[in-house]
């Protein structure tokens, strides 16, 4: 089965050979699915950002930075 993915830097659909998949966002089982990607990504956002956005229990804090998590507790 093919697979679609929505790159990011070209603004397109496109098939599985395209650019890298740190570009873009996918697999999609279809071309329109994945033409919705961005959509798709804003209301996983927004439901994340509506939840408790607790982890295992434990309310997350960030700094605002991509992958750093603070759990207040030291280690």
């Amino acid at each position: 089965m093919a697979q679609w993915w929505y790159c990011l830097v070209h603004q397109k659909v496109e098939p599985e050979n395209g650019c890298p998949n740190s570009e873009r966002l996918g697999p999609f089982d279809t071309a329109d699915e994945a033409s919705h990607a961005l959509e798709v990504a804003a209301k996983r956002n927004e439901e994340w950002e509506a939840g408790d956005n607790e982890w295992d229990g434990k309310p997350v804090q960030t700094d605002g930075a991509i992958g750093v998590e603070e759990s207040g507790e030291d280690t």
